[in-house]
């Protein structure tokens, strides 16, 4: 019986101390803003800030840092380096280099790539994905993330279309031109498009996409980018929190309730923001 007790006691330490379902699916956030490109860091702040009020205290939404210093990210990014965390860091044209500075160097490993590799996601604006401040890292950078040698994102002003899911999931969205388009057609090694809210053809079956997911189905790890335009004055704040609130969170299952009970009104405030 005493055996039994014991037992029994430290099962139930166990389960106080064990997190709960809903609080392991959490997302993390590391809103980045002290470095930029083909942005204004003035406007990269506004849209970061913009984009840190309507997540705040979202369902699915855990920790949030917004104007993550560059000499803490490092830091955060090796804790959060957890197999499919599905944790998140927003960029606006500049990967931080305490954590991704390769220059042309494809074989040093970096602490980005461990944690993109683990199944987290990295979302930019502005700039070329990867690119790095003053050309860091140049074409290099997406090649070498994405293990894709021929990745490329050029074609200044493509035509982008809202495609029936961008209605539906991004409202802020409008038809535009973007400078940095994704390159749907080169995608190889296990990444796929999961979703295009706008494209080059309207629908999922373009050649070029920006806003879009793309994802890896062997690592789960995801890119997701969001108006790559030069100094244009782009709703990047709301689309990227319609984006992670109407989608991402449901589709890595961080949501704790049915999430078409909150939709149409978590879209009519979005919609008010601006």
């Amino acid at each position: 019986m005493k055996l039994f007790m014991i037992i029994a006691g430290v099962l139930c330490a166990a389960m106080l101390l064990a997190p709960t379902a809903d609080a392991a699916n959490k997302v993390d956030i590391f809103i980045y803003t002290d470095t930029v490109q083909w942005i204004g860091q003035a406007q990269a702040v506004e849209e970061a800030e913009v984009l840190a009020d309507l997540l705040d205290g979202q369902d699915g939404i855990g920790e949030l840092i917004l104007h993550g210093p560059a000499k803490t990210v490092e830091a955060w990014t090796k804790k959060h380096t957890v197999d499919n965390g599905h944790h998140l860091i927003v960029m606006f044209g500049d990967t931080p280099p305490e954590i991704y500075d390769v220059g042309q160097d494809a074989k040093k490993e970096t602490v980005a790539e461990r944690f993109l590799d683990a199944g987290n996601t990295f979302s930019n604006s502005a700039d070329y994905f990867f690119w790095g401040q003053g050309g860091r890292n140049q074409e290099g950078g997406i090649k070498n993330m994405m293990d894709i040698p021929d990745m490329v994102q050029w074609d200044d002003n493509t035509a982008m279309s809202v495609t029936k899911e961008g209605k539906k999931l991004t409202p802020s969205l409008d038809d535009y031109a973007t400078d940095r388009p994704f390159h749907v057609d080169k995608l190889k090694n296990d990444w796929v498009l999961e979703i295009a809210f706008a494209s080059d053809s309207g629908d999922q079956k373009g050649d070029r996409c920006d806003p879009c997911i793309v994802h890896n189905t062997k690592t789960n790890g995801r890119l997701i980018q969001v108006y790559q335009t030069a100094n244009q004055d782009d709703p990047k704040g709301e689309v990227i929190a319609e984006i992670i609130l109407n989608y991402y969170l449901e589709v890595v299952g961080a949501l704790d309730v049915d999430p078409q009970d909150k939709l149409p009104a978590l879209w009519g405030d979005i919609k008010r923001r601006r």
